[in-house]
């Protein structure tokens, strides 16, 4: 071998030795869902207001909390009695719950019972039977709107057999001296259904309640006024200023699904597309299904969660996709909310459950790491 040859290639030799040798950087650790510290125990929901976190466990109501607490809460144990686990209402102004005959309504992180409003339902509607139930922490089951009105759904009979359709109290209160007072209120007593119909999604917005019964989607404003939106089982989501909706004709029925916005009154809704059996996968379809207020908006985009999963929905003219999000952290939890508490992290709240889903409680990520695919299990 020439010398001319020899030189270059001992170089080039020394210079893959030196680069072999050079410490490889460790791969970064993907940011998991971290425990908040502030809630410990199961939250069924939490939103935040005006800046502020707010949480609710099945009996408590944490206001103005942070993620790392301490934080305290005011205990409504005492107003639900024997009732079945239910979403308690978030609301800056007013705290609610129901036991198997009354609605309570309270000021704010004021619990104790001599400043509640205490509404005995057989005294407002002789015809009532019972509170209607919602579905375990999966929607709101009272209403509490920033005008100081509440809303409850209840059955009631007539003419001694039980209405087809639930009926709603609408209340309107005021506190003065630290106490509730009742203005005025107002029953819905309307009849839609041939046989008995059952609320799936309650859900609010700014100026109005959205409730879903079977295949029927009424809208009630902040005056009580009940007012039918579609001829259709839909669920609900505000992104931005606009609310999106999937709609089909009954919660059990498959395809196709219909997608509208329209803007914050809830009116004027616009058809964006229709979906077929060959737009979205069986399994998208199954758990864009789900009976429960799993949508949520994160930095103006659109997310589902089912179980410990979490979803992002992508929908344009081919079809409707859902998109899973890294979960790591949230395993065995069964999610009830996810929040975005400002322009940098995201809040998921889990409900404690003795069985499969005992991973409950707060649990904090960074928005920056929130939309993070999952990765694909390698198959065994």
């Amino acid at each position: 071998m020439s010398k001319k040859t020899f030189l270059p290639l001992l170089f080039s030799i020394c210079l893959l030795f030196i680069y072999a040798c050079d410490p490889q950087e460790e791969p970064a650790t993907p940011e998991k869902w971290e425990k908040a510290e502030g809630f410990q125990n199961g939250l069924s929901f939490a939103r935040e207001i005006n800046g502020a976190l707010y949480a609710a466990s099945r009996s408590r109501v944490f206001a103005n909390a942070s993620t790392g607490g301490p934080n305290d809460f005011s205990e409504l144990s005492l107003f639900m009695q024997s009732m079945p686990p239910y979403r308690l209402p978030l609301s800056e102004q007013l705290m609610a719950a129901i036991n198997p005959s009354q609605l309570f309504i309270l000021p704010a992180g004021n619990s104790n019972q001599e400043n509640a409003l205490t509404l005995n339902m057989r005294d407002i509607d002789p015809e009532f039977t019972e509170f209607h139930f919602l579905h375990y922490f999966l929607c709101e089951q009272i209403s509490i709107n920033p005008d100081g009105t509440v809303m409850v759904p209840y059955r009631s009979a007539k003419d001694g057999k039980q209405k087809n359709t639930p009926d709603f109290l609408w209340v309107k209160t005021a506190v003065n001296a630290g106490k509730v007072e009742l203005l005025e209120y107002k029953l819905i007593k309307e009849e839609f259904f041939a046989g008995i119909s059952t609320i799936r999604i309650l859900k609010d917005f700014p100026s109005f309640t959205r409730v879903t019964l079977d295949g029927k989607t009424f809208d009630i404003d902040r005056a009580g006024n009940l007012e039918l939106r579609f001829e259709r089982f839909a669920k609900s989501v505000q992104v931005g200023d606009e609310i999106i909706t999937f709609a089909r004709p009954m919660p059990f029925d498959n395809l196709p699904w219909e997608v509208y916005k329209s803007d914050l009154s809830g009116k004027n809704n616009q058809l964006l597309g229709t979906y077929s059996s060959s737009q979205i996968s069986p399994l998208d379809n199954f758990i864009l299904s789900q009976m429960a207020d799993n949508l949520f908006s994160i930095d103006g985009k659109i997310i589902l969660n089912n179980l410990d999963a979490i979803y992002r929905i992508d929908i344009n003219s081919e079809g409707i996709k859902l998109i899973e999000l890294e979960n790591e952290g949230l395993q065995n939890a069964q999610i009830t909310s996810i929040t975005q508490l400002d322009n940098s992290s995201i809040f998921v709240t889990a409900v404690c459950d003795s069985g499969t889903f005992n991973n409950c409680g707060g649990f904090t990520k960074s928005l920056e790491n929130f939309f993070k695919l999952k990765e694909t299990q390698p198959q065994l």
